[in-house]
């Protein structure tokens, strides 16, 4: 039809199905701009592309296409500026989340290769390892591995709330530090940022550390995983319990690595 673009036309201008299109003029979010009582056909002005963009940056940015109506004024023009700057703000948004990802995806691989050569080895061994920096609260080892997922779920959310990045795939630890005749247990998550104002934020410092490994299963007596640790290492005052991330996930847990700085 003279003057109108027809809806394959139309759908081929922005890459997207004609169905979709059926689906935007079902729901009010792109009226065709003639409709063939005869035929049936459908009819779009050039003009209407606008609208098309505006339905694919809604898309793009997660916005529910019934919301996108909020960006027309009463006379029926679109408030491009509007939507540009929700656009853009949005965007922004996803960057950093991406970009957040990222970090995670990077220090989880980063993780692996470190850990590569010590997988599944017997008996204590030195390691060196990198700085990390922790989020810590109280932990009470009785709990056994139940209290464990408990105290687990508890510092993720409080990690979140302060806004931290976990630093990879599973970032739960334990550090156990002995005084007097008394030891002190924390359950820890390692972060990737340094945060400001936050009491509990702890540095575990680069070193060469004595490692050994146990089987997950381990975590249902952690107390006495500790207090026999500490019994055999008269002279260690402090064991970091973690998890030693492999290149493949075992369903029945990933190896605890005990860690002793040297």
């Amino acid at each position: 039809m003279q003057g109108y673009l027809s809806i394959g036309d139309f759908a081929r201008l922005r890459n997207v199905n004609q169905k979709s299109l059926r689906y935007y003029e079902r729901i009010g979010a792109l009226i065709p701009a003639y409709t063939d009582p005869d035929t049936g056909y459908r009819y779009y002005a050039l003009e209407q592309l606008v609208e098309m963009d505006m339905i694919l940056m809604c898309l793009e940015l997660n916005i529910p296409l019934r919301d996108a109506e909020r960006y027309r004024e009463p006379d029926q023009t679109l408030d491009i500026r509007h939507l540009l700057e929700d656009g853009q703000r949005q965007a922004r948004e996803k960057l950093a989340h991406l970009q957040n990802t990222m970090k995670q995806m990077e220090e989880a691989l980063h993780r692996i290769e470190e850990n590569e050569p010590y997988q599944n080895q017997d008996g204590a061994y030195p390691r060196h390892l990198r700085r990390r920096l922790i989020l810590r609260e109280p932990f009470t080892p009785s709990g056994g591995e139940l209290g464990f997922k408990q105290s687990s779920t508890r510092i993720f959310l409080r990690g979140q709330s302060l806004g931290l990045l976990p630093a990879f795939t599973f970032p739960i630890g334990l550090i156990a530090r002995r005084h007097g005749e008394a030891i002190h247990t924390d359950i820890f998550l390692e972060v990737l940022q340094q945060a400001e104002d936050i009491s509990d934020l702890e540095v575990l410092p680069e070193g060469d550390y004595l490692c050994q490994q146990k089987p997950t299963r381990e975590l249902e007596h952690v107390d006495t995983l500790i207090t026999e640790y500490f019994s055999l290492h008269q002279n260690a005052q402090q064991l970091i319990i973690t998890n030693l991330t492999s290149a493949h996930f075992d369903l029945k847990g990933p190896l605890l690595e005990l860690q002793e700085q040297i």
